[in-house]
C-alpha cells in the first residue's frame, strides 16, 4: 500500500518510522510544507521507500492531486487544516487518519451548553458519505485521544451500565534546560489549556472555565500525586455519546483532566493576558503576523528534544458503573518514560506515544482488520489488535480494577 504522513514535526516523524518499518506499506511519502524538514526526516529514516513531497494544508485542489494513488493519507498536521485535508481525500477517493481535530471553532463560553453539540459532530456528519463513497476516516487515533478511547470502550465493555468515564493525563517529564518547553505542537497546546473546557453532563455537552476543578490525582508506574486540570480535549467529544447512546451503556459524565505544573500554568496564563494566543495576523510594523506564530517560533521544536526529556507518563481512562448489580470502577492505562524511549527509539515518551497508535491503525487498515467504511471516532475501532501490536513498539496497555 501507499501512505501519506502529511505533517513532519515530532509526532509525524514517529508515524513515518512505524511505517518506513513495516510489510505492509511499499511507499511512504513525507508530506511537508517545508520541503527542507521533509528531507532531514527522509535522511533520518534511510529507506528507499520513502520520499518528500511539498504539500500546502490550505490548498485543496493541490492536495487533491498530490493524494491521487494513495492508499490512505495520515493527517499530522495542524487540526485547523482537517476539513481541508478530509475534502481534498473525498475527491481523491482516499481513506484518511488524524489523531486530533479542530475543538476550537466551538465558541460556547464556560458554563453554557453545547447547543449544536461539540465540534467533532461536524466531522461525524460526514460518515453516511463515506459509507457511500467505500471510504474509512478514522479520527482522533493517538494516545490521547486514541488509546484513551479504546480503553474507556474496554472497560464499559465489561459493565453492563456506565456512570462515569474520567480521561486522565499525568506527566511529569522536563526537559532539561528549558523552563518552559511543550513536547508537542506550543500552538495546539496553549490553544486546548486556554480555551474553555468541554464536559458531559445530564444530557448535554457543557463548558468549564480554563484552568478550573484543579485536583490532585495519583497516577501509576512512578508519575506520582500531581495536580490536574479540566481541559479541551476531543475525547469529551465522543466518548458519552458512542459508548452511552450508540453502544447503550449510558454515561452520566465524561470530562478530561491533564498535568500542568505551576510553572506551565503561569506561562500559558500570562500567554493569554497578553493576547499572543490570538491565531489572527496583526501589523506589527509594517508586518502581518499571527502573535501564535511568534509564540510557537520562539519556542524549540518538539521533534530536537526528546533527548532532553526526563521522567514518566502515564495516560488511561478511570471508568465507574455496574455489573450484575454492584459498583465497578476500573483504570486502563499505557505508560512510557521519556529517556527509556529516547534510548530505544530516539523520541520523547510524548510523541511516540501519540504517533505509534495512528501507525498501528494504517498497518492494520491495510491488513484488512479494521474494514468497516464511514468516519467514526476510536472508540468504534476494534480494541484488541491494536492493544496487542502495542508491545511492538515499546508501549503497553495495563489495567487495575479499584
Amino acid at each position: 500500500m501507499k501512505a501519506m504522513v502529511l505533517g513532519v514535526g515530532a509526532i509525524g516523524s514517529v508515524t513515518a518510522q512505524v511505517l518506513a518499518g513495516s510489510d505492509e506499506f511499499d511507499k511512504v511519502i513525507l508530506g511537508a510544507r517545508n520541503p527542507e524538514k521533509g528531507k532531514r526526516l527522509e535522511k533520518k529514516l534511510s529507506s528507499d521507500k520513502v520520499t518528500t513531497k511539498r504539500v500546502d494544508a490550505s490548498d485543496v485542489n493541490a492536495m487533491v492531486k498530490a493524494f491521487k494513488g494513495l492508499d490512505i493519507v495520515l493527517n499530522l498536521a495542524i487540526p485547523r487544516f482537517n476539513f481541508n485535508i478530509m475534502e481534498a481525500c473525498e475527491k481523491a477517493k482516499v481513506n484518511y487518519a488524524d489523531t486530533a481535530w479542530d475543538i476550537a471553532i466551538d465558541k460556547t463560553p464556560p458554563g453554557g451548553i453545547c447547543k449544536k453539540g461539540p465540534p467533532s459532530f461536524l466531522y461525524l456528519k460526514k460518515d453516511k458519505a463515506w459509507k457511500k463513497m467505500g471510504l474509512t476516516g478514522m479520527l482522533g487515533i493517538g494516545c490521547d485521544p486514541g488509546l484513551s478511547n479504546i480503553f474507556a470502550r474496554m472497560a464499559s465493555d465489561r459493565m453492563d451500565k456506565v456512570d462515569r468515564i474520567l480521561i486522565r493525563d499525568g506527566d511529569n517529564g522536563y526537559v532539561e534546560g528549558y523552563d518552559f518547553a511543550p513536547l508537542w505542537s506550543p500552538e495546539t497546546l496553549i490553544e486546548e489549556v486556554l480555551m474553555p473546557a468541554t464536559y458531559y453532563a445530564d444530557g448535554h455537552y457543557r463548558k468549564y472555565g480554563s484552568f478550573e476543578n484543579k485536583e490532585i490525582f495519583d497516577f501509576p508506574d512512578g508519575v506520582g500525586k500531581i495536580p490536574i486540570y479540566n481541559v479541551a480535549h476531543e475525547e469529551s467529544e465522543t466518548l458519552a455519546t458512542y459508548i452511552g447512546d450508540v453502544l447503550g451503556k449510558g454515561c452520566n459524565y465524561q470530562d478530561f483532566k491533564i498535568a500542568l505544573g505551576d510553572e506551565y500554568v503561569d506561562a500559558i496564563k500570562m500567554i493569554g493576558k497578553l493576547g499572543l494566543d490570538n491565531p489572527n495576523k496583526i501589523n506589527v510594523k509594517g508586518t502581518m503576523v499571527a502573535p501564535r506564530d511568534v509564540v510557537n517560533a520562539a519556542l524549540p521544536d518538539p521533534s530536537q528534544l526528546g533527548h532532553l526529556s526526563k521522567g514518566q507518563c502515564a495516560i488511561g481512562a478511570l471508568v465507574e458503573g455496574e455489573k450484575n448489580g454492584r459498583k465497578a470502577r476500573e483504570f486502563i492505562w499505557t505508560s512510557l518514560d521519556h529517556q527509556k524511549c529516547w534510548k530505544s527509539w530516539k523520541n520523547s515518551a510524548t510523541a511516540w506515544s501519540v504517533g505509534v497508535p495512528i501507525g498501528i491503525a494504517a498497518i492494520l487498515f491495510a491488513q484488512g482488520k479494521i474494514p468497516d467504511k464511514g468516519v467514526y471516532p476510536p472508540e468504534m475501532l476494534p480494541a484488541e489488535p491494536i492493544v496487542k501490536m502495542l508491545p511492538k513498539y515499546g508501549m503497553n496497555c495495563k489495567e487495575k480494577k479499584l
